[in-house]
């Protein structure tokens, strides 16, 4: 098979798999909108549909889908009406702007995880009516494809293992995606190993910078540290042992 025809199977791929990861988000948003329609005071969500456990994750894992959690069976409709019945704030299933911003939010989130302010920001820069997507959120974060602690201890997870960031480095990126300041220090409490990380970064630029003087590699070596937002105390010892073992 020639390169090109491998990248075209590729792009099918990914497109196909985003494809069901919105089919599978729709599908938990009808459920909870027919939960809601028929039982206002559902116990566990604000609109009486059932939360998704595991948020997006239980839809979306990387580049494969995983099979959706099973839900209970949503009551029937008291009534012949619609989504709005479900809807607070007096926006309607049927506003189109509502239409237009649950079909981008949904987008954003068959791509990857999103905070809740962070998706927030986005759809009110694209200049869809604040109480539109409020009301919208609040129905993402009652199904369970909004929520703040699971994307804030995955988001943790990711960046150490993918750019070896610092506590502090990870608490700057949460705040910058909106998460509240309890919520990031639960997801960065369990994190004790500062140094091994730090050692481990030194290690490889010490390595990378075997054929120049010691005062550079220690120079280029602290500086890499420093950027990803390491103590200072722990910079010069990780740096100081990798250029001994490097």
């Amino acid at each position: 098979m020639s390169t090109s025809d491998a990248h075209r199977r590729e792009d099918r791929s990914a497109e196909a798999v985003l494809a069901a990861a919105r089919r599978a988000i729709d599908e938990v948003m009808a459920r909870s909108s027919s939960g809601a329609a028929g039982d206002s005071g559902a116990a566990g969500s604000p609109d009486g549909g059932a939360p998704l456990p595991g948020g997006l994750a239980g839809v979306w894992r990387g580049a494969e889908r995983a099979p959706v959690p099973a839900e209970p069976a949503a009551p029937a409709a008291s009534d012949a009406g619609d989504e709005s019945a479900a809807l607070a704030g007096g926006v309607s299933a049927d506003d189109p702007e509502y239409k237009r911003a649950k079909k981008r939010a949904l987008n954003m989130l068959a791509a990857r995880d999103h905070a809740t302010e962070e998706l927030r920001s986005k759809l009110l820069r694209k200049e869809h009516p604040e109480d539109v997507v409020d009301t919208l959120l609040d129905r993402l974060t009652a199904s369970g494809l909004l929520d703040d602690e699971q994307f804030a201890a995955g988001f943790v997870r990711a960046r150490r293992e993918s750019r070896a960031l610092s506590v502090r480095a990870l608490r700057q990126e949460l705040t910058k995606k909106g998460i509240p300041e309890s919520v990031s220090e639960h997801a960065l409490e369990d994190i004790d190993d500062e140094f091994d990380l730090a050692y481990e970064v030194a290690l490889k630029k010490a390595r990378s910078t075997a054929n120049l003087p010691h005062d550079t590699r220690l120079r280029r070596t602290l500086g890499m540290l420093a950027r990803r937002g390491f103590p200072q105390s722990v910079c010069m010892a990780a740096a100081r042992r990798a250029l001994e073992d490097a």
